[in-house]
């Protein structure tokens, strides 16, 4: 990451980042909290991703948040991860510090209104229906996260677990849930754009300096234990064609083997050249699609591979093959070749994440987040680093019959 910043930490523990670019007109405010959904209680799911939405309803002294971002050009969005939950508004730089008076009243003063969070309740919950409930294949991630992860919070996605929990969420849930977490000191702020610094920390000074200090938050989660013996279940659906899926446990985003796991999941499953895609869909003609996931989260994540098997091919035939080419895996003679593939692609979208000032400032905000800015600073330098031999103990040490996870998603007949 070569992108230029400057660092400041209000005595509140707000962490202030500001990259300057004079070239665009425009500046971007990245706000996140370090906040997600393995941050919530399993017997009230959802939190994270329902306040989200609240925190647009208005605040004590701004009861309209958007049309004072309308008002000065302003776009804007959030979205909450299973680590992090990041607002984020674009805006011409000379209107800033709207941004900021914005986004500081909010932190320091929601409008908790019983109305808005019932209206909001009630459209988190149709998204819920309409993603994962009533569209083909929608909860298979949702199973999927509950069968691979025992104890983790991972074990639920941002949306939650069930309706019922997101249905029966109270005002005072939500009041504690924003006390806890919405606090100075568990959030990062960047701001990027045509922005001097110390202007910009004079004005963050003014906005965010007189908010108090919350209790500092303690992110310690429940570990998996180490998974001796490989894992089975199936599914039955009213879905028009049956689906695999598969995983092991992998490193968390700042191990350095990630970058490994990061490429051969490239190698292996993205795009018509990728391994998996010419050997089953291509040559064995065995599937009709196959891909290849990491999740890059901040704690121990999967690596996934899902496919659908072709017309008139079994589930377990699939399983029998895919397993076979897996736990058989050298490389061949293409390896040190697709390795490289795999890296220029990944240079170039490292690349064409700086282009946009915004971009830049996601980047530093969500980076800080995650532990700090320096290290993943020489991200490139890393993927590069990644030789062979750590793509072949990856197949010797992970992706092995005793650690491995496998969901049946069986059409009904």
């Amino acid at each position: 990451m070569a992108i230029s910043f400057k660092r400041y930490i209000l005595k509140n523990g707000l962490t202030l980042i500001v990259h300057e670019d004079h070239t665009t007109p425009l500046a971007s405010c990245h706000i996140v909290y370090k906040v997600g959904s393995r941050d919530e209680n399993s017997e009230r799911t959802g939190m994270a991703h329902l306040l989200e939405h609240f925190m647009f309803c208005g605040s004590q002294h701004i009861p309209d948040y958007d049309i004072h971002l309308q008002n000065v050009g302003a776009i804007n969005n959030a979205y909450t991860s299973q680590d992090i939950t990041c607002y984020y508004i674009t805006l011409p730089a000379n209107n800033i510090e709207t941004a900021l008076w914005l986004e500081s009243d909010r932190m320091l003063s929601l409008a908790f209104d019983q109305e808005q969070l019932d209206i909001q309740k009630h459209v988190v919950m149709e998204e819920f229906k309409e993603n994962f409930l009533n569209r083909p294949f929608g909860d298979m991630w949702i199973l999927f996260n509950q069968f691979v992860f025992q104890k983790h919070p991972y074990q639920w996605l941002p949306i939650g677990k069930n309706l019922e929990h997101i249905e029966t969420t109270t005002m005072d849930d939500i009041r504690g849930f924003y006390n806890q977490f919405y606090v100075p000191n568990n959030a990062v702020i960047a701001i990027s754009g045509d922005v001097f610094y110390d202007n910009i920390v004079n004005l963050v000074e003014k906005w965010f300096g007189d908010i108090p200090r919350g209790e500092q938050v303690q992110h310690k989660y429940i570990l998996e234990a180490e998974q001796k013996e490989s894992r089975k279940i199936e599914f039955l659906r009213e879905v028009p064609y049956d689906m695999i899926m598969k995983g092991w446990s992998m490193c968390e985003r700042k191990n350095p083997q990630f970058y490994a796991f990061d490429l051969l999941s490239d190698m292996l499953g993205s795009g018509q050249s990728s391994y998996l895609y010419e050997t089953f869909v291509l040559d064995q003609k065995l599937f009709t699609d196959i891909t290849s996931y990491i999740t890059s989260t901040n704690d121990p994540g999967v690596f996934v591979i899902m496919g659908r098997p072709a017309d008139g091919v079994s589930l377990e035939e699939a399983d029998q093959a895919l397993t076979e080419y897996l736990y058989h895996f050298t490389g061949g003679d293409n390896l040190d070749r697709n390795l490289q593939k795999v890296k220029n692609r990944v240079e170039s979208l490292l690349l064409n994440n700086e282009i946009k000032a915004e971009d830049r400032g996601s980047t530093l905000a969500v980076s800080e987040a995650f532990g700090s800015i320096e290290e993943f600073e020489n991200e490139k330098e890393s993927y590069f680093a990644v030789t062979n031999q750590q793509i072949i103990d990856i197949f010797k040490n992970v992706i092995v019959s005793d650690k491995e996870n496998t969901i049946f998603y069986r059409k009904k007949s």
